[in-house]
């Protein structure tokens, strides 16, 4: 009898012609553990059979057996032992607190209180800055039935323009005014109509003329696409023709080496000038050195000039008033006097202006009210129109009242 192990150690018969059969054939299992142990080692530091005592066991010197309690309580092995202050604790539930709560004190009524003047000023103090140093503190019953009292910002009733409350008004609108200043105020008078009407002529002048349409550019306009013309016949042959020595001139032809030849000499002629032609831009540029210092100089003026402009400008906008609502502020015209209408008596002379007018364009130019429209007297509701039988002639009241008979009629028969 053959037993399990000769049948398994009994060797195999098979081909090794060629390296697929080798490959598939072959057992290299004891290779390949090798070889990942030979790793194995490599990555742990070597065989350590073939290593030597020192490099194996190291004598340890340090302190660490006699330390102090200290030291021993900040080893990391007991960190696990010491209180972690980011962990909230565990709380049992709290009854209800023993502590009376404090009453509130009642509102006194209004009342006058002396006390010496402090540098904390609250609210509510009155104090009399002609007086000795005392205040007076006033505190008003509110009524519990009404919102508290809004309190106002520090900024609160001021402007961010460096315009003042009042404005110096012009040396021309004076009761006898010098002829210099009357004129200059005519003259910005002029100024602002002029302005004003040649914005109306631009506004005129940009508007699309009305377009004229004869009979002819009628019938021209619809017949397009019908019917093609002759001379549309004759562009599409042309077209055709141009199209076909297209096709015709696309073939490429090879050129010859002359030919080639010829346009390199031609492209390094064409360089040659290029660079002669900057060569002399060159030596003028450094002949023209006055010149270019005239350019500079000149420069130098145009951009101090526009540093001038830009400062007026800005100055010019710390006094403009700003944009807080969907109006413009257009400002006030100027007001004058021709020279026959001026008096040399104030007496005799006629206010032009309204006080109110202008106290409210004040407050626009000075950023302390949006710029608002004047809302122009309207009805809020629409006039109903009822017709009177009595304004009516005696035969149209005939034929109403027979009109209603007839369909009272309709309506019953109905």
């Amino acid at each position: 009898m053959v037993s399990t192990e000769q049948i398994l150690n009994k060797r195999k018969r098979v081909s090794k012609k060629n390296k697929k059969s080798w490959r598939k054939n072959t057992e290299i299992q004891d290779v390949e553990k090798f070889l990942e142990a030979k790793l194995r080692e490599e990555r742990t530091g070597g065989n350590p059979m073939e290593k030597k005592n020192k490099d194996l066991f190291y004598i340890d010197k340090s302190d660490i057996f006699q330390t102090t309690k200290s030291k021993l309580a900040s080893m990391k092995c007991h960190s696990d032992l010491q209180i972690d202050t980011r962990v909230a604790p565990v709380v049992g539930r709290e009854g209800p607190s023993k502590k009376k709560k404090k009453k509130k004190k009642k509102q006194q009524d209004v009342s006058m209180v002396t006390a010496p003047l402090s540098d904390n000023r609250k609210s509510g103090c009155v104090y009399d800055i002609w007086g000795a140093g005392k205040t007076e503190t006033v505190s008003k019953e509110l009524d519990p039935c009404l919102p508290p009292p809004v309190q106002q910002p520090a900024v609160y009733k001021t402007s961010d323009t460096k315009l003042s409350a009042v404005e110096l008004p012009h040396p021309g609108t004076s009761y006898n005014p010098t002829f210099t200043d009357h004129q200059d105020l005519l003259q910005t008078a002029l100024d602002v109509e002029e302005k004003r009407e040649k914005a109306k002529a631009k506004a005129t002048r940009d508007a699309a003329p009305p377009i004229e349409i004869t009979e002819e550019d009628y019938i021209r306009e619809m017949s397009i696409g019908l019917k093609p013309t002759e001379s549309e016949s004759e562009s599409e042959t042309e077209t055709e023709v141009t199209e076909g020595d297209a096709c015709k001139s696309g073939v490429a032809v090879r050129k010859t080496r002359a030919q080639r030849n010829k346009e390199k000499i031609e492209k390094l002629k064409a360089e040659e000038l290029a660079a002669a032609k900057q060569t002399k831009q060159h030596l003028h540029q450094i002949n023209r050195i006055k010149a270019i210092q005239k350019e500079i100089k000149k420069e130098e003026k145009e951009m101090e000039t526009k540093t001038l402009v830009r400062q007026e400008k800005k100055v010019e906008n710390e006094t403009r008033p700003g944009k807080y609502g969907p109006g413009k502020f257009m400002g006030s015209e100027p007001e004058f006097l021709l020279p026959e209408e001026v008096s040399s008596s104030l007496r005799q002379l006629v206010p032009p202006a309204n006080n109110v007018q202008d106290r409210f364009t004040s407050l626009q130019k000075r950023n302390m009210l949006e710029v608002r429209k004047r809302v122009a007297p309207h009805r809020k509701y629409k006039l109903k129109q009822v017709e009177k039988w009595r304004k009516k002639l005696p035969e149209e009241i005939d034929d109403l009242v027979k009109m209603k008979r007839k369909k009272k009629k309709i309506k019953l028969s109905e």
